[in-house]
């Protein structure tokens, strides 16, 4: 359901809930882990060879930005904290000054 629709996204949440449980997921004991995905929305200058541009703002689709380790060339060999914060930082800074193509209307 669409985000404008909180009751109907509520229902189906509670519904993914319940066919987890009735799977058997087992509470508490599965194993969690956590990778960090890096270079799967390079960013970059020619939309040929990247997802996204030096902005983090998608070619595809205007006001669309992707502000995480997807966006580095290429995996990193460690881990990625300082790097996505440092360009989290500077996406909000562009959208801070209003550099970003975002529509008005928004």
């Amino acid at each position: 359901p669409p985000q404008s629709d909180p009751k109907a996204r509520a229902v189906e949440l509670e519904k993914i809930i319940a066919q987890t449980r009735q799977l058997g997921f087992p509470l508490y004991k599965a194993p969690l882990f956590s990778a960090h995905q890096m270079g799967t929305c390079r960013m970059g200058s020619d939309p040929k060879t990247s997802v996204v541009k030096p902005t983090c703002e998608s070619w595809e689709c205007s006001g669309l930005y992707v502000i995480d380790a997807s966006t580095f060339p290429t995996a990193t060999g460690t881990n990625p904290m300082v790097t996505t914060l440092g360009i989290a930082h500077m996406v909000a800074q562009g959208l801070k000054k209003g550099t970003s193509s975002i529509p008005s209307k928004l």
